[in-house]
């Protein structure tokens, strides 16, 4: 049913941008993904959905509930609750998360997103009941609020003059890789060494990310910036 309601209306609703008939034609080809990834920010970009993407389903979707009964002992309900709370922090801060990618820009926003999800992640093995891990995943929630809608901009803004079909289904692809290795890594690993190490791991490689993004991707849009 959803389906249909959104098929009507996508129909009746989005229309193709005129820019789009008048922009220059380009077919897929080793030479323009090359170039796309040549680009600093758009690549860093594209990592930080890949970690994204990671997160959400190696942290979120398998190790807490992991975790929450493996080492905490609760229960179904609880679990399915505490996994709420990501969801419901998202929903929150949808709107004052873009507002704020937009006026203080995409870079900072994208760092301290990150920053705040690698705090979560070194917060989830210390916890050790019910309320602990929820008010983790609340912090999780927020970090990832801002981590999963300021890396698209960027990568928007960072090609505006290349394909978008191409740059956005390479920029998605990275984190379609993001959404299959992370399970199965953190997977291992929780084998291998625990269940609290892959939450130092992802702690890690989420300050790695922030790093490079700092030191690599440059600033593409932000109306604080054109104020001052």
């Amino acid at each position: 049913m959803t389906g249909v309601v959104s098929f009507v209306l996508t129909f009746i609703w989005i229309c193709e941008p005129q820019s789009l008939h008048e922009r220059k034609k380009e077919e897929f080809s080793p030479k323009t993904v090359k170039r796309l990834l040549s680009n600093r920010t758009y690549s860093m970009a594209c990592l930080a959905t890949f970690t994204v993407f990671f997160t959400r389903t190696g942290i979120n979707s398998m190790m807490i509930p992991f975790y929450a009964d493996g080492a905490i002992g609760l229960n179904k309900t609880s679990i399915g609750t505490v996994l709420s709370y990501a969801t419901l922090t998202n929903l929150a801060l949808t709107v004052p998360f873009s507002y704020a990618i937009d006026y203080f820009g995409r870079k900072p926003m994208i760092v301290r997103s990150l920053a705040v999800t690698a705090l979560s992640a070194i917060i989830f093995p210390m916890t050790s009941d019910y309320y602990q891990i929820s008010l983790a995943t609340v912090l999780l929630g927020i970090g990832t609020s801002g981590a999963g809608q300021a890396p698209p901009a960027l990568a928007t803004d960072g090609t505006i003059e290349e394909p978008h079909g191409l740059s956005m289904g390479l920029y998605r692809l990275f984190g379609d890789i993001g959404f299959v290795v992370g399970p199965i890594l953190l997977g291992i690993m929780a084998d291998g060494y625990g269940l609290r190490m892959p939450f130092y791991f992802m702690a890690g490689m989420i300050l790695i990310n922030a790093v490079l993004l700092t030191a690599f991707a440059k600033e593409t849009y932000s109306v604080k910036r054109r104020k001052e």
